[in-house]
């Protein structure tokens, strides 16, 4: 797959094209007939693509007609093909002094360079001039076009961001290719691809080349490990890349081109991890590949949503970002266009783990360069905001492309082909600007196990928003070591829940509605997941009360669905319901304050279809407390509801 095409080629091929078929009269502007000749050659030699020899032949045009405008405008063009932008002025406008009628089209071939030369004052006289001059409205969506995209860089421009990118070191880069990069939550892993020359390749030439996926651990000390080039199991013989982990580290979305038991030129393809290997890759399939071109996945911190490239027909331009949805059936949905395409290239999708903050590369916009990066917010699962240029000088003349954020929302990761680096492409990270930051995410990490043997566990994880019910992530511990990565956005109040069929659910409560735009310190605990036992106890940590009161606050409402959930999955428990309280107070008071709440939840069992003969409560008052009085912490702790099994 090639990422990376170099700008001004692009700017050639797209806009000035070749003199004889768009920028010149039917009657080429010279009565001498060997620089008529010497003109055609080099034409034809630009047709080739070879620029030095069209170079050579179109000066021997000029010299035989000093007068010869349209050989003026050819060299114009070449001289952008080379990215000498400033003899490529003054070559238009030595044309253009010959003959300011010559061809209006021609001022819009000068604005476009004079733009791209950063002359942005002089480029916007030059369309005023060509407005003066037009002869008709054909070519002015283009006039508007370069204008709006000149305006625009002047504004980034006197608006610089602070920038101060770092390469990331000879343990991830090396002389050839390394783009796309992608972390895990806890960022002490970076996964990219590196596009470098095949063992044994007989030339450097870009058919000699191969793309594959690495990783590198970060060190104690901030600085990159050497890359490992990832298993078999991921890289084939093939072309792999543009990859992405989901946040809690358990999957890897990846690119390959060309296998057999591909449905396009590029297919998309998951694996998961067990342990430290990938196992079980396989092709997503008909629902998501196409017959086209499908690539540079991003995978959403929900477990759900899946972001990616295609240019398959049905989207508004040529390459458009897609998204589709895993359902509880594990069918991934039809995959439709997300709304902020345009008509040309939207590339690199990058979701941060806080669930609501885009990035993506685009043409589409006006920018400083071909592709410029820009963030834009997720406002629903359909609906999305304005786009925002990530700003000058991180979006250069040239293209940007395959970002991804880190969790803390401060740091970036991209590839550029910057002077200065190891290779023809590095991979840098820089700190972003303010307004293109997302909402930081903390993680919980640690290992789940069955409490009686120590057996590691797969479990599966929900973080759900206290408030709205719903659900923000969903993850699975490691079946192999047990070991879980949740993320956890630093705005709202969320309860994790933790279930695996035949134990009793773990809850956990993160109060975060008062840390938005902070950094959280990550949460590191152990889920020791009980045997459905006769006995077995689980303290819900997330059914709430007013204080002194017994009436259940709205938000115990995602505890109490999964409660209900638990006993329709085991129809023949039978459970108490168990309300504690601290010591502050008689022992009369919180015996009946205990004894109420316990019952608020068993009516609210009741009313939501469990059979009263399952179910039983009871105050415990201050008499079972599982932490000292003594303090305003353990105080907390004993204020608790509980469930216990009484029969099985």
């Amino acid at each position: 797959m090639k990422f990376f095409i170099k700008s001004v080629v692009l700017v050639a091929l797209s806009f000035l094209t070749i003199t004889a078929c768009k920028a010149q009269p039917k009657e080429l502007a010279t009565n001498n007939r060997k620089a008529k000749e010497y003109f055609e050659q080099a034409n034809k030699y630009f047709r080739l693509r070879y620029i030095e020899d069209a170079l050579n032949t179109i000066d021997k045009a000029i010299e035989k007609d000093e007068e010869f405008i349209d050989a003026y405008v050819l060299k114009a063009e070449l001289l952008v093909e080379i990215d000498d932008l400033e003899q490529s002025i003054n070559y238009y406008k030595k044309g253009i002094s010959i003959d300011s009628t010559f061809n209006p089209r021609v001022y819009l071939e000068l604005a476009h360079v004079q733009s791209k030369a950063l002359k942005l004052d002089e480029a916007l006289e030059t369309i005023k001039t060509y407005h003066r001059f037009k002869e008709d409205d054909y070519w002015d969506d283009k006039a508007e076009e370069i204008k709006q995209t000149t305006k625009t860089r002047k504004e980034l421009i006197e608006n610089p961001v602070d920038f101060d990118p770092q390469n990331l070191g000879p343990g991830v880069n090396n002389r050839f290719y390394e783009h796309s990069p992608t972390l895990r939550a806890d960022r002490k892993r970076i996964y990219f691809t590196k596009n470098q020359p095949r063992v044994g390749a007989m030339s450097s030439s870009r058919s000699e080349f191969d793309e594959d996926i690495y990783m590198s651990r970060k060190k104690g000390d901030g600085t990159w490990a050497k890359a490992e080039r990832l298993s078999k199991s991921i890289n084939s013989p093939y072309r792999e890349g543009a990859a992405c982990i989901s946040p809690d580290g358990n999957y890897i979305f990846f690119t390959s081109c060309g296998r057999r038991e591909g449905l396009g030129s590029c297919d998309l393809y998951i694996a998961s991890r067990k342990g430290e290997q990938w196992v079980n890759p396989r092709n997503l399939g008909k629902a998501v590949n196409t017959r086209h071109w499908d690539s540079q996945p991003s995978f959403s911190s929900d477990g759900r949503t899946l972001y990616f490239v295609s240019n398959r027909p049905g989207g508004p331009g040529k390459k458009d970002i897609w998204m589709t949805q895993i359902g509880d059936d594990g069918k991934w949905s039809d995959p439709k266009p997300v709304p902020f395409n345009t008509p040309g290239d939207d590339l690199s999708p990058y979701a941060h783990p806080d669930n609501k903050t885009f990035y993506f590369s685009s043409d589409g916009y006006p920018g400083m360069g071909m592709r410029d990066m820009f963030v834009v917010e997720k406002i629903s699962a359909d609906s999305f905001g304005e786009p925002k240029n990530l700003g000058y000088p991180i979006n250069t003349l040239d293209d940007e492309v395959s970002l991804s954020v880190g969790a803390d929302g401060k740091k970036a990761y991209y590839a550029s082909g910057m002077p200065g680096g190891f290779g023809k492409w590095d991979l840098y990270s820089f700190e972003l600007p303010e307004y293109a930051r997302p909402t930081p995410v903390t993680y919980a990490r640690g290992k789940v196990y069955d409490k009686k043997t120590d057996k590691p566990l797969r479990a599966k994880f929900e973080l759900i928003d206290l408030e709205t019910q719903e659900r923000v992530v969903e993850s699975y511990s490691d079946p192999e070591n047990g070991e879980f990565l949740v993320v956890v956005p630093t705005e709202k109040n969320y309860m994790l829940n933790a279930s695996a069929e035949g134990y009793l659910f773990f809850s956990e409560n993160f109060e975060l509605s008062g840390e938005k735009g902070k950094n959280v310190d990550n949460y590191a605990f152990d889920v020791p997941m009980k045997p459905i036992e006769k006995g077995e106890t689980v303290v819900l940590k997330n059914i709430f009360f007013e204080t002194d009161k017994y009436k259940l606050k709205p938000e115990s409402k995602a505890e109490l669905t999964k409660l209900v959930e638990f006993l329709n999955n085991n129809p023949t428990l039978k459970i108490e319901i168990g309300g504690h309280t601290d010591n502050v107070g008689s022992k009369n008071y919180n015996q009946q304050l205990s004894e109420n709440r316990a019952k608020s939840v068993y009516t609210y069992l009741i009313d939501a279809g469990i059979n009263a003969e399952r179910l039983s409560f009871k105050g415990y008052n201050f008499g079972e407390p599982i932490a000292s009085n003594d303090t305003e912490e353990g105080r907390a702790q004993n204020r608790r509801t509980e469930f216990k099994i009484i029969e099985k």
